[in-house]
């Protein structure tokens, strides 16, 4: 496909999921016990904890603003939303397409997943995800400095200030200046990298061994008249999250994530099979890069351990890992060899968009572990849609 048709087409996509995202976010909005605002809602009121800065953000600007706090996060989760969109748009436009890549940006793990299990939408993650698209840009550019690193560092610790969860991400960001850095490891360069990361390494450590009381929970909650949902269970320990999880756990629900995660991310492997890491115009590592980035996902995979929101976990794994693939072949760091698929079906038009439909749109998995797969999601969703505006 063209480059021009490809940009054009995402862009009418990316409209409409956006205005489906705005659409279900006023939902949000008006339910009283929304979890994602409840999210949004934890703030330092009450002493620092994890989580606290949007929510900090937002007790302020409602100082300051004519808005009630519920106002100020739904506008804000709508202008995330919008960002977030806005930087993939900028970040895959230029990229030359192939039939494997556009199936693995239509994965129904990827941008459309918050969409069909509306659970996800505006939950904090989405900073990662602008996050690394960020450090991605940066370190996009021909000559890297001291100060790139240093806005590196600003960004990923904004990020966990925002959503701890960026730590279990962390070798995702410090692949980006490895790669960018040929992989020559040598002491400046082992430096500036700890240096960057480690104000990170701080505020997880005062995350997990610094929690707030319940009277200091009490003093947040009533900072903003609100207390139900994710602000109940910031004193929850690691421990308890595991037995959650433990308590759960059925073989059927694991093989049933085995085959999402096979069909999911079918296009994206496919991809990073048949690409190489290219190093100074010398083809190197011919057979690693694969490997290179399954060293990269397996600490991911820690969450489905600590807590129950598979799908979550998995759209996170998905969207990074093909941010990351997108990032290499922007930059020149690995060159794709296609397949030779002689398949006479694949040239028929009518054959590939019935295939992209049910591959893109028939399915989706749900939030937690325990749920089972939902079928056309966002046909659902449009009827929703449709029936409350008549």
């Amino acid at each position: 496909m063209k480059v021009e048709n490809f940009n054009n087409y995402f862009k009418i996509y990316l409209t409409i999921l956006f205005i489906f995202a705005s659409y279900f976010l006023f939902q949000k909005y008006n339910n009283p016990v929304e979890w994602t605002i409840s999210e949004w809602l934890i703030n330092y009121q009450g002493g620092f904890t994890r989580r606290g800065l949007i929510g900090e953000i937002v007790y302020h600007l409602n100082k300051i603003l004519p808005y009630t706090l519920r106002e100020i996060i739904l506008i804000l989760q709508i202008l995330s939303i919008f960002i977030y969109y806005y930087l993939i748009y900028a970040y895959f436009k230029k990229i030359k397409q192939n039939f494997l890549l556009i199936f693995a940006i239509l994965s129904p793990l990827f941008i459309i997943y918050p969409i069909a299990e509306v659970e996800v939408l505006a939950r904090k993650e989405i900073f990662l995800f602008i996050s690394f698209i960020l450090v991605a840009n940066l370190f996009s550019n021909q000559k890297i400095t001291n100060l790139h690193y240093v806005y590196f560092s600003i960004i990923l610790t904004i990020s966990t200030m925002i959503w701890e969860g960026v730590i279990i991400y962390l070798s995702f960001f410090i692949f980006i200046p490895f790669i960018k850095n040929s992989f020559l490891i040598s002491k400046i360069f082992l430096f500036k990298l700890f240096l960057s990361i480690l104000p990170v390494l701080i505020f997880f450590y005062f995350i997990v061994f610094f929690k707030l009381t319940p009277q200091e929970i009490k003093v947040m909650c009533n900072s903003v008249g609100e207390c139900y949902g994710a602000m109940t269970y910031l004193n929850n320990d690691l421990s308890s999250n595991i037995s959650e999880v433990k308590s759960k756990i059925k073989l059927e629900y694991v093989i049933r994530y085995i085959l999402v995660f096979l069909i999911g991310f079918l296009p994206l492997l496919l991809l990073i099979n048949k690409s190489i890491i290219i190093i100074k115009k010398q083809i190197n590592f011919k057979k690693e890069f694969p490997l290179v980035l399954t060293f990269v996902f397996i600490p991911t995979m820690s969450f489905f351990y600590i807590a129950q929101d598979w799908g979550r976990w998995i759209n996170i794994s998905y969207t990074l890992l093909l941010l990351t693939y997108v990032y290499c072949l922007k930059n020149n760091f690995i060159k794709f060899y296609k397949y030779n698929l002689n398949f006479k079906y694949l040239s028929n038009k009518v054959f590939v968009i019935l295939l992209i439909i049910i591959f893109s749109f028939g399915w989706s998995p749900k939030t937690l572990i325990n749920e089972d797969i939902g079928s056309i999601p966002i046909y659902r969703k449009a009827l929703i849609i449709i029936k409350n505006s008549l």
